[in-house]
């Protein structure tokens, strides 16, 4: 292990005996300085690397099979069958053989997963009855990712789990509201917020099981945290722009500035109380969606209502110059709490 994978596990384990009480803040700030870490984490952009390189394999595959044999449902289901469980067969031996190589295996299986979708939307074709209730065989690969998330302990295939489910939530309140704009007065950004508020009430049920019950999956509640901390901005960058609108007309409806100001407001609310959580639990992704999606508010802001007052040039050079004191401000500060 390296020396800053190593000090990351370490301040990890510092910042969980912090937010359990078991150091006090100035202990929690000593033993951090003996293990410094770098601010940003790639293997956080890696991740989306991996997902990228896995869709973009699977859709490379699928072209090379659609080229060499004579298309057919069948034989791209017998083909997809036999790539998903050499996907899983291969991973196993990766497991068993190079244990090193640890990314290379959760991204194998990531395959896996991408490609089981595919073969369930090709038996759904297959033995299709019209009805067009796609979002059934979504569900169907989200028991089965979970499933195998957790029996694989893949945090990767947790990630495809996340999208998957938001995917289905979306699908099923579609058509059971027959595709129309509203699903119990709620349009599609009011949905998947109210799907943001369960997975994100999921992750603090499971981090505080993880101490007990799911101790082999500890860490797992950051990804569902972090998937619902990104849909419910998502939805509520929505909803602050447009309220809750309806889809179905012409275009979106002007909504009263009431209803606006409200969204507004608990878009703000959220990213504050992100931001102060994270700073008290020394949690930095909390900080980081908190910090990043305020800006964001406030550029939304500043373009929707100022921009065409001020003219084009203007606002783009108040908005870079803007982005480029926040960013020497932020540096200046990363490098004044290095050298403490």
């Amino acid at each position: 292990m390296n020396p800053q994978s190593r000090n990351r596990r370490v301040r990890r384990e510092l910042d969980e005996l912090l937010r359990e009480g078991l150091l006090d803040a100035a202990t929690h700030g000593r033993l951090c300085e003996r293990y410094p870490t770098e601010g940003w984490d790639w293997r956080s952009l890696g991740r989306w690397f991996l997902i990228f390189g896995a869709v973009s394999m699977m859709a490379g595959l699928a072209i090379l099979g659609r080229t060499l044999f004579e298309f057919t449902l069948t034989k791209l289901a017998v083909a997809l069958g036999v790539a998903t469980l050499a996907s899983f067969g291969g991973a196993q031996w990766l497991k068993r053989t190079r244990p090193a190589l640890v990314w290379t295996r959760l991204s194998v299986e990531l395959l896996g997963g991408l490609l089981l979708i595919g073969l369930t939307f090709t038996l759904g074709a297959i033995y299709s009855t019209g009805s067009g209730n796609w979002p059934a065989l979504l569900l169907i690969d989200l028991v089965l990712l979970i499933s195998l998330s957790y029996a694989r302990r893949n945090v990767l295939l947790l990630v495809l789990s996340a999208v998957v489910f938001f995917a289905w939530f979306g699908g099923f309140t579609g058509y059971a509201s027959g595709w129309g704009a509203y699903w119990f007065g709620m349009n599609y950004p009011l949905r998947f917020l109210m799907a943001a508020i369960v997975m994100i009430a999921v992750a603090v049920i499971h981090q505080q099981s993880e101490a007990g019950l799911l101790a082999r999956y500890r860490g797992f509640c950051k990804v569902w945290l972090s998937a619902g901390l990104f849909f419910a901005e998502m939805a509520l960058w929505l909803l602050a722009l447009f309220g809750n609108f309806d889809r179905a007309s012409e275009w979106w409806y002007q909504a009263g500035a009431a209803e606006l100001v409200l969204f507004n407001a608990l878009w703000a609310g959220l990213n504050a109380t992100l931001v102060w959580l994270g700073a008290r639990w020394a949690m930095r992704m909390l900080t980081g969606y908190g910090a990043t999606f305020l800006i964001i508010q406030i550029y939304t802001l500043f373009f929707a209502h100022l921009a065409e007052h001020l003219g084009l040039l203007l606002s783009l050079l108040i908005a870079g110059g803007g982005a480029l004191a926040l960013t020497f401000w932020l540096e200046q500060r990363r490098r004044g709490t290095g050298t403490h």
